[in-house]
């Protein structure tokens, strides 16, 4: 692989790395926002917490 296509390649690992954890971190603070009213509700209703969940994206660049 040239040079040039080995940095766009890891570039566009880390490009989509990022927004990967960026829509991970917004999808966190907007069930965060929302998670106290379905909580109460849930916890009222059927006494259980709702579970958390987590997304994990992984790229791998080989030569």
């Amino acid at each position: 692989m040239s040079r040039r296509l080995t940095r766009a390649v890891i570039g566009s690992g880390i490009t989509l790395s990022l927004v990967g954890w960026s829509a991970g971190q917004v999808g966190k603070v907007t069930l965060d926002a929302i998670r106290p009213n379905m909580q109460a509700a849930s916890v009222a209703s059927h006494q259980v917490a709702i579970p958390k969940f987590s997304v994990h994206l992984s790229i791998e660049v080989r030569p």
